[in-house]
């Protein structure tokens, strides 16, 4: 199943980066006409985002060791099992264009877990880095793709990070269509060097589309409504469920979220975001999320 995701995302890359016309943007796309708060921007940018999120309802952090290092015996991970946690993160992201085509970015959080069984904590989380290459834009549209590493700095004893590097490939795409925009990702999640039969690769895929107001007098307001989901291809995951530990499958878990907000555009070079994201599916990364950021373009 691995080979044949990342088959599908390369070879469209490769295609694409053919067949890349060489004209030049007509009007340059600006920083707050990508309005998603959740799917990652095909816009490669100069720019400096601070982003806080507060998430609630985690019933099993460990499943295929995508937020939570597997417990012990046999994983890295917090002494206890775990029935429920929440979080709170602070996150500095940092985008930097070497040319008009290629970016690399480092994305940096604190972590405030907020567990029921376990410890809280605070520390720097799992930093996450990369690169992003547009294989194709003009004036209304771009297709990127973006390597996105995992960075394992988060001490997983303490319910912070995954304790293994993570590989993740995608695909963003970005669609202007008068005031309305139209944005998706598709990324592939793999990890390597966790916690053997307990760790899986997983599917992340998302569909945002946002509206300029300002043509109803509602100057630099632009809604967002987004769905984001998740399916987990393998793993395994270890909770407590009415004091009881049990260990279940993760294989074919999948998680969809419905996220809305609104972007606020201050100036061409910066905006902010609020929003909030609830679970539609039994299976769940978090129940609820809140989210509020302030981007800067540069």
């Amino acid at each position: 199943m691995r080979s044949l995701v990342t088959l599908l995302i390369l070879v469209p890359v490769g295609v694409a980066m053919s067949n890349r016309p060489l004209i030049a943007q007509d009007v340059p796309i600006i920083v707050g006409d990508s309005g998603t708060g959740y799917v990652d921007s095909a816009l490669v940018r100069n720019q400096f985002r601070l982003r806080f999120d507060a998430a609630r309802g985690i019933n099993q952090p460990n499943r295929s060791e995508f937020l939570w290092a597997w417990p012990p015996p046999g994983g890295t991970g917090p002494a206890l099992d775990e029935s429920s946690a929440d979080y709170q993160s602070v996150s500095a992201y940092l985008e930097y264009a070497v040319d008009r085509d290629v970016s690399v970015f480092l994305d940096a959080p604190l972590v405030m877990s907020d567990p029921v069984i376990n410890n809280n904590a605070t520390a720097i989380g799992d930093v996450q880095t990369g690169v992003k290459v547009q294989l194709f834009d003009d004036c209304a549209s771009a297709l990127t793709f973006q390597m996105k590493v995992y960075v394992p700095t988060g001490p997983e004893e303490d319910t912070i990070g995954t304790g293994h590097v993570s590989f993740e490939p995608g695909l963003l795409f970005y669609r202007q269509m008068q005031n309305w925009t139209l944005e998706g990702e598709l990324r592939y999640w793999i990890p390597v060097g966790g916690t053997s039969g307990r760790q899986g690769d997983v599917i992340r895929y998302g569909l945002g589309a946002s509206k300029d107001l300002s043509n109803h007098g509602l100057c630099g307001v632009r809604p967002v409504i987004e769905l984001v989901g998740w399916t987990f291809l393998e793993g395994q995951s270890r909770f407590l469920s009415g004091g009881v530990p049990r260990v279940q499958s993760a294989s074919g878990d999948t998680v969809v979220n419905l996220k809305i907000g609104s972007r606020f555009r201050i100036s061409d070079c910066q905006d902010f975001y609020v929003g909030y994201g609830h679970a539609l599916t039994g299976d769940r990364i978090y129940r609820d999320i809140f989210r509020a950021e302030v981007r800067f373009r540069f």
